[in-house]
């Protein structure tokens, strides 16, 4: 179990990532602005109900925030090299996601509120890749539902059927007629040039990923 200074320690770290200061917490779980301060100076725990109001809070599952336990597949196994991992099931989502939408927002926070939002906060989805919370079973096959992929390719890169990847194609084929005609219309040299720029930027993407699920 976590000490009050840990409890407190972490739930400071959050507030100050979020830019939110003691008071406004305070009035946002509606507890007395001294509490946290008591909470460390005692070094006891809050009450359950409060421990409860701050997981809600932050997102984040009572046995994480209590007793720092993580999630299955959240730790050992979620690394790069494992194509099943929670990291390569979130960098899925955001590629599917920078792929399907035509607003060409490339901040993929603002890319989940707009399109998947309706099904998981993006905070919710960050902890869950940390092992902080576990996802309700539905939420998965929402995304892979609302992102047009099959289950089976988000959870594990299992490439498509033939039948369901020709058929994928064909839609992204009828979704986006003008830019899969000016693609086709450029000199081989510009399809290679527009190829090597999206790599990068994937590779960009990926490289501010880590970095970000390392600062957490």
């Amino acid at each position: 179990m976590r000490t009050s200074a840990e409890f407190v320690e972490i739930l400071e770290n959050y507030l100050k990532e979020k830019k939110i200061s003691r008071r406004q917490f305070c009035a946002l779980v509606d507890i007395p602005n001294s509490t946290i301060s008591s909470w460390k100076a005692k070094n006891v725990l809050p009450s359950i109900e409060l421990v409860a109001k701050v997981a809600k809070f932050m997102n984040v599952s009572l046995d994480w925030l209590v007793y720092g336990e993580q999630y299955e597949n959240a730790t050992d196994f979620n690394n790069d090299e494992n194509p099943c991992s929670r990291k390569n099931i979130l960098y899925r989502i955001e590629i599917v996601l920078r792929q399907n939408n035509e607003d060409y927002d490339y901040d993929i926070e603002s890319l989940h509120k707009k399109y998947l939002s309706n099904i998981v906060d993006y905070e919710v989805l960050l902890n869950w890749v940390n092992g902080k919370v576990n996802l309700p079973e539905n939420v998965l096959p929402e995304l892979a539902n609302k992102l047009k992929v099959s289950l089976q390719w988000l959870l594990t890169k299992d490439e498509y059927h033939q039948e369901d990847f020709d058929a994928h194609i064909y839609g992204l084929a009828k979704s986006y007629p003008g830019l899969l005609k000016g693609y086709d219309c450029l000199e081989e040299e510009d399809q290679k040039f527009i190829d090597n720029y999206i790599t990068s930027k994937l590779e960009l993407r990926q490289l501010k990923r880590e970095k970000e699920m390392k600062q957490q």
